[in-house]
Formats: structure tokens, C-alpha cells, sequence
């Protein structure tokens, strides 16, 4: 089924949205390879990748000055992290009833927040101070700059910390999947 919504977004770009897109399918494969152990297949995360191109191609506009490749990355990514929050009973339910229901929103928020919750306290305090600064979370959303003015650090450093962070939260979300926080749920 995903594959004939590939065909149809494909069909319906124009021929240089189509050029677009098919030029840089590399770049949807390699995020796709990065994000292939988190609980969806390679094969699943690529269609979803270029889903995410032509979503991309169709909205893409140059007058802006932004890079494709800069845009295209945002939707490829928004496509595979939707997969990968999925769920088999998400996906049951949906076939069933063309729509998810309130509850199983509800149900998939609680547990995709006690898993973000989890994976933050794998951090250092200043690793988590300068992400939930960076990301807003739990509070105003600043740039690198104004986080590590905030924190009385070096912007080099604001920077190092912010990627050791991710490097940590990657390999946290990736040894616990956010099926493991839903199993109470789906019983």
C-alpha cells in the first residue's frame, strides 16, 4: 500500500519536482540507513524517505533561499520518525476504523513522552540543561548562542555538549524502543 502512495505523490509532481526527488534519493537511503535499528525495516524507512522527498518537491520553493537538500532532509525525517512511532496496534486499529481515536493518541503521547523523559536522564546535568534549553523543552526554546550565555559557557562547548547529547539520546531511544512503554496498553 505504501508503494502505490509512492507512485501517486510521484505521479503528481511536476518534472522538476520528479528531477528533484529522484536526485536525491541518496540522501533519504543514507538517512534511512542511520535510522534502520530502530524498530522498522530498511526497506519501510526508505519508501517513507521518499514519501518524504516528493512531500518536500511538491512544497519546495527556491525563491526562498534555502537548499533543497536543507528542506528535504526535514520531510524525509518527519516521514521515517512517523513510521518508527507507529505501532501494531496504532496500525490495527487504524485499518479498522480509517482513524485513530482519542485515546490512542493520548496512549501514544504518554508513552512517547516517558520515553523521551527516560532517554534525558541518560544525560549529564549539563548535557540535559543545554537540550531542554536547545529543544524548549519545558522551557522557551533558545538558539546555541543564547544557551551557552545562559549557562556561562563557551558556544564551542554549548556545542559539544549538545552533540554528546545526541550521540547519548540515540543510543538510549535505540535500547528501548517505544513499543516497550506501550506493551501495559495494548494488553
Amino acid at each position: 500500500m505504501r508503494q502505490e502512495t509512492n507512485e501517486n505523490k510521484m505521479a503528481s509532481l511536476s518534472e522538476g519536482g520528479r528531477q528533484l526527488a529522484v536526485s536525491h534519493m541518496p540522501l533519504a537511503y543514507a538517512m534511512a540507513w542511520r535510522m534502520r535499528d530502530l524498530g522498522v525495516s530498511l526497506e519501510d524507512l526508505r519508501q517513507e524517505g521518499c514519501l518524504g522527498l516528493c512531500e518536500a518537491a511538491m512544497r519546495y520553493n527556491e525563491q526562498l533561499g534555502c537548499r533543497f537538500a536543507t528542506y528535504a532532509i526535514y520531510w524525509c525525517r518527519k516521514m521515517m520518525l512517523r513510521a518508527i512511532h507507529r505501532t501494531p496496534t496504532t496500525d490495527s486499529l487504524q485499518d479498522e476504523t480509517c482513524g485513530e481515536t482519542d485515546e490512542d493518541d493520548d496512549t501514544l503521547r504518554i508513552g512517547q513522552q516517558q520515553r523521551i523523559d527516560d532517554a534525558l536522564l541518560t544525560l549529564s546535568p549539563l548535557e540535559r540543561q543545554v537540550v531542554t534549553m536547545y529543544y524548549g523543552i519545558g522551557t522557551q526554546q533558545l538558539s546555541l548562542s543564547e544557551t551557552a550565555t545562559a549557562m556561562g559557557i563557551s558556544i564551542p562547548r554549548a556545542s559539544a555538549l549538545h552533540t554528546e547529547a545526541l550521540r547519548r539520546l540515540e543510543t538510549a531511544l535505540r535500547e528501548r524502543p517505544l513499543t516497550d512503554y506501550l506493551t501495559a496498553w495494548n494488553e
